[in-house]
């Protein structure tokens, strides 16, 4: 028995110091550590010796030292899946509609997620990776790192090292825009090869399908939500409501369908809804109303 369990301290003393060797947030002192558990082991031996405990039942049970062994292997293994945990486990910054934050990733990357918008990352973000999960619009400003940064949505991926872009996936559309750099493009659905966008180039698809050809930015303020304005260009009267839903959290409707496809082209300035919604009126031509906590274009 005891030459079993000299071989058994031997072996957790090593799965100890293997343990030790992991990233953790905060250095054990494995020494200390080992010590205090040593000194566990040898009271229960004690125990066994001299303290035999009485069960209900009139029998005496003793502590065994191998019962100590299996607790002490169950505190290791816990404190050895800390890092595997931390891999696992994601952080989340979610908006509302009529919100926009601001916030800054572990790499010092600057990100700006529009409104109605979720970015999600590991933990483990930048120690082995730098991968995110976009579902919405967001801005990014990524520093220069040792891994790629990559944006996915569904089997879309966007890969960059340094630059400054915006990604939108609303519904099924995904459009990315570069301001600076270089940025690639893939989806893993079509299997086709990878499409290069540089400054002052866009893409917009579907992500069913191939990203195509990209086109040229043909505005100075692109795009225009980190300007605090609209770009609408041969837009749908139906989507640019939408828009207007999710920048300041209030409910458009058309009267009638025929508004549906009703085309707008133009810049306006997103300041305060009232301007918006005059802007808007005066380039389509139709009217609104306020009524029962709801904007009506008629």
């Amino acid at each position: 028995m005891k030459s079993f369990e000299n071989k058994l301290n031997k072996k957790m003393k090593l799965l100890w110091n293997i343990c030790s060797e992991l990233q953790t947030l905060e250095t054990p002192n494995t020494e200390d550590g080992w010590l205090q558990m040593e000194q566990l082991i040898e009271r229960e031996e004690i125990k066994e010796k001299y303290s035999p405990v009485k069960t209900r039942w009139g029998q005496n049970f003793q502590f065994k030292p191998r019962f100590v062994f299996a607790f002490a292997t169950t505190f290791i293994l816990l404190l050895i899946s800390q890092p595997m945990y931390m891999w696992m486990t994601t952080e989340s910054i979610v908006t509302k509609r009529g919100e926009q934050v601001s916030f800054v990733l572990p790499d010092e990357s600057h990100i700006k997620l529009n409104a109605d918008s979720k970015l999600t990352f590991r933990s483990s973000f930048n120690e082995k990776s730098r991968l995110v999960s976009l579902t919405g619009e967001a801005y990014f400003e990524v520093k220069s790192g040792t891994h790629p940064f990559i944006i996915q949505h569904d089997d879309v991926s966007i890969q960059v090292v340094g630059t400054k872009f915006n990604v939108r996936t609303i519904d099924e559309e995904i459009e990315v825009a570069v301001n600076e750099g270089i940025v690639l493009v893939s989806n893993e659905q079509t299997g086709d090869k990878s499409v290069h966008l540089t400054k002052g180039q866009l893409i917009s698809f579907d992500k069913k399908e191939s990203p195509g050809i990209p086109e040229f930015i043909k505005y100075d303020q692109y795009p225009g939500w980190i300007h605090k304005k609209f770009i609408f260009e041969q837009e749908n009267l139906g989507v640019v409501c939408k828009e207007i839903e999710r920048k300041f959290n209030v409910n458009i409707e058309l009267e009638s369908d025929e508004l549906e496809s009703i085309t707008v082209t133009g810049i306006i300035d997103a300041e305060n809804l009232n301007n918006v919604l005059n802007t808007l009126s005066s380039l389509t031509n139709k009217p609104y109303k306020f009524d029962n906590k709801r904007y009506t274009f008629y």
